[in-house]
């Protein structure tokens, strides 16, 4: 592994996860997506952990998918709103 393994913000097309792998393992995210696909079409077990790397790695600069969880059901505004 070349960098720590974290959610990437730039290359997403749903969470980061499949961007952070590969730029973690230093390949491709295109051929990170596909054989994720394609283990999701067969199997059911890449699916659940796609949701849970979702929720606990940390995006780049940033939280983990709980805490995006927490601010969106908060009964507090957002801090940006103020």
């Amino acid at each position: 592994m070349k960098e720590q393994l974290i959610r990437s913000s730039s290359d997403k097309m749903i969470a980061g996860v499949c961007g952070g792998v590969a730029r973690s393992f230093g390949i491709d995210a295109s051929i990170v997506r596909i054989v994720w696909a394609l283990a999701c079409f067969f199997f059911a077990l890449p699916a659940v952990l796609y949701v849970v790397l979702w929720l606990v790695l940390p995006i780049d600069g940033g939280g983990t998918g709980f805490d995006d969880l927490k601010n969106a059901f908060s009964s507090k505004p957002p801090s940006d709103l103020r």
